[in-house]
Formats: structure tokens, sequence, C-alpha cells
């Protein structure tokens, strides 16, 4: 099959992802993969940048999967706050045009909705091809602008009412869409896929033990992403003495880079833990199995808002499929797919209570065990990315298949 994806933030940058993990996958599977972006983190350089029409091509792109192989295209815009969405909106319509007609592409895998969503169906209702749109996002809360959002929320309905299949990630997802407007016969629930060969347990991390000046006495409490305001850390790191006065060779090694990174390192420096408490900042996506191997246990303390309560953070299942016990609290979007121990998951409603199970993690070799040994096994029975892109080639497939018979609306 020729398969274009489709989304609205920058492929080439963005940290790996549930899109690299599904195009990558097909494309290893021998199926010819292409996908069109929009560069949101675009910035001038230099007064007289003010942007091309040109679309930019890349070829033969692997970030996920070593021997994959996507050709991206991020389609030209005007470099002016305002009119790069607006100019985007045309130039995308035209470039997944050209892909269509050029490529033969059989079906599209749709991620975004304003800037490109409706150009993607209209398109392919011109050609006669099906959408599937993928779900790992509740779309209109990650607009920060209130007018914005409302007319977000508004391309989100038509969107779920227009294309072929939705594929969630999570059954709060799936819930959601259908609340949207989604028919429940058009809503399928495909898992995030993971490479279990690369993230997997004894994985050698002396180099990185060595390179951020751990011992192997030391017990590392990993946390590995985006440093969100949400992320909960820095009230971790608060309880964090109290971790010490216990384990007192506790270290905290924070794996990523966001905007909440001043405010953790003033925490930092406020209780003296510059010797316990390390920030990396972003790190290769080919190091994260040495990174979560480090550990003796990985958390993810999210909040619980409405920006978090219903996603499914990969990292939780880059956790456990290292075999890695994990401590996290408990978003509904985590405890629908792992309810608890049996799934390598320890849940903790606080800041103190998360500090209290990582304690008793930290002093326990055979719960650790226990739990890694849950979560490697689940893992590997459902979330493997050979089993999530044999699912996906299933599902676009068969509404090919109706599409070309009529079967389904066009």
């Amino acid at each position: 099959m020729n398969i274009l994806f489709i989304e609205e933030v920058n492929l080439r940058k963005m940290v790996v992802y549930d899109l690299h993990n599904l195009s990558e996958s097909l494309s290893l599977s021998g199926h010819q993969v292409y996908a069109i972006y929009y560069e949101h983190d675009w910035h001038i350089d230099g007064f007289f940048d003010l942007g091309s029409l040109k679309t930019k091509e890349d070829d033969g792109i692997s970030r996920a999967f070593s021997g994959a192989s996507v050709c991206l295209r991020c389609p030209g815009f005007i470099k002016i706050p305002g009119l790069s969405r607006i100019s985007a909106a045309f130039t995308h319509y035209f470039e997944i045009q050209k892909t269509i007609k050029e490529n033969g592409i059989d079906a599209i895998v749709l991620y975004s909705v304003p800037t490109n969503g409706w150009q993607a169906i209209h398109l392919a209702r011109k050609f006669n091809i099906p959408v599937v749109f993928r779900s790992v996002d509740i779309l209109h809360t990650l607009v920060s602008y209130p007018v914005l959002n409302k007319v977000t929320k508004l391309y989100e309905k038509w969107v779920y009412a227009n294309v072929d299949m939705i594929l969630p990630n999570t059954p709060q997802y799936a819930e959601y869409v259908t609340d949207m407007g989604a028919a429940e016969s058009k809503v399928k629930l495909l898992l995030f896929p993971i490479d279990i060969g690369f993230f997997r347990p004894s994985v050698d991390c002396s180099e990185v033990r060595q390179k951020w000046g751990l011992q192997e006495s030391d017990r590392v409490i990993v946390f590995i992403g985006t440093l969100f305001k949400f992320s909960g850390l820095d009230g971790f790191i608060r309880q964090f003495p109290e971790v010490l006065k216990q384990i007192p060779k506790a270290k905290l090694l924070i794996v990523g880079d966001g905007a909440q990174r001043p405010q953790l390192e003033r925490i930092i420096a406020e209780l003296g833990l510059e010797k316990q408490v390390i920030i990396t900042g972003f790190q290769l996506y080919q190091t994260m199995p040495q990174y979560i191997n480090l550990a003796t246990v990985c958390i993810n303390p999210f909040l619980i808002t409405d920006d978090t309560r219903d996603i499914f953070p990969s990292k939780i299942v880059q956790y456990i499929a290292c075999g890695k016990a994990a401590v996290a609290t408990p978003l509904p979007g985590i405890k629908t797919l792992l309810p608890g121990e049996s799934h390598g998951v320890v849940y903790a409603s606080s800041a103190g209570e998360t500090a209290r199970e990582v304690i008793s993690l930290l002093k326990s070799t055979e719960r650790r065990q226990r739990l890694g040994d849950a979560g490697l096994n689940y893992v590997r029975q459902v979330h493997s990315h050979e089993k999530i892109a044999h699912q996906l080639e299933s599902v676009l497939e068969e509404v090919i298949t109706k599409k070309k018979s009529g079967t389904v609306s066009k």
C-alpha cells in the first residue's frame, strides 16, 4: 500500500512518538509511506526571513526504527504570526493533492484538525480514498487562545463525523470521539506500539552512568520526557529530602527539558539537592533504553488536569518494556490499560504518596522484580510494534476495500 500520514507538528524535531512508530512500522512491513507536516515550531532566521511557499522534502527518514524509510514533506508558509497557519492551510492543500496524485496514495492516516485536516478529508473524497483518524489527544485543549479553542473543537466534531475510521489509543479517547459525534461503528481501539527489541531489559548503561557521575551503588529514580508544567516533578522534588532520609544513596535523574526546567532548578537549589537531582536536558532517542535501564525505579508523577486526564504517556510502556517497576499518578488514560501492579505499575495520588511508594520499592528488590516481570509480560503480549502494525494494516485494507466498493460514505 501507499500510505500518507498527515500531522501539524514538526516530525523532524519533535520527540519520537506514535506517528513515528506507526509510519515506520508500516515502512518496515514493505509499504511506501509518506508524511506531510506543519513546522509548528518555526522561527525567523534574520530580519528578511519571511518564509517560503516551497515544500521541503526529506526522503528515507527513520527516527524510531533502523532500516525504516518515510518520505517527509513540509509545505512552505509565510513566517508572520497569524498568517503562518493561514498560508499553510493553502500550501498543505496543494501538497496533499500532489502527493495523492503522484504517488497513488491508497489511504490517509490523519492526526490533525485545523491546519490540514479538512484539506485531507476534502481531497480524499475527491480521489475516493479513505481517511483514518488516529486519536492520541483531545486536540482543541492544546490550543491556548479561547476563541481558537472553540473553533478547533467545532473542526474536531466535523472531522470525526467525516472520516472513515477512528483509531483511539485509549478507551478514554474512544469514549471522547463518540461523545463528539463519531459513530461507534467507526471507532476501533489501537494501542500504542513499541519496539520491544529496542526497549528491553539488560541494556548496557555504563556509558550514561559514567556521563552523569552515577555510581553502581546509587539507587536511581528516572523520569523521561518533556518538562511540562503538569509534570508533577516540582512536588516530587520537594519530597525528595524524605526519600534521602531513608535511602541516602538515592539519586533523581530527569531526562528531558521544557518550560518547567527553570522552576525545577530553583527548587533543587533551594533544597540544596544539586548533587542528588540531575536534569540532563533532551538526550538522543537512541539512548533512552540506556537511561531507563540505569533506573532502579521509574516515575511519572503527572498532575491530573483536563489536559492529562485521558492521555497515555508512551514513557510508561517504555519503562515497563525495560522490566522496570513504575510509580505513576492514576491518570484514567493509563489505569484503563494498566490497572496496577499486575501490569507493572504502582499508583500514587500525591507527591507524598509517590515518595512513599518509591521508598518502598527502593527497599524491596523482590517487589521491584515482581512488578518488572509483570509489566514486561504485558508489553510483550500487547504492545509490540509488529502486532500493532499488523492491526493497522488490517484496518487500512478494510477501509480501502469498503471505499472502492462504495459501502463507506463519501
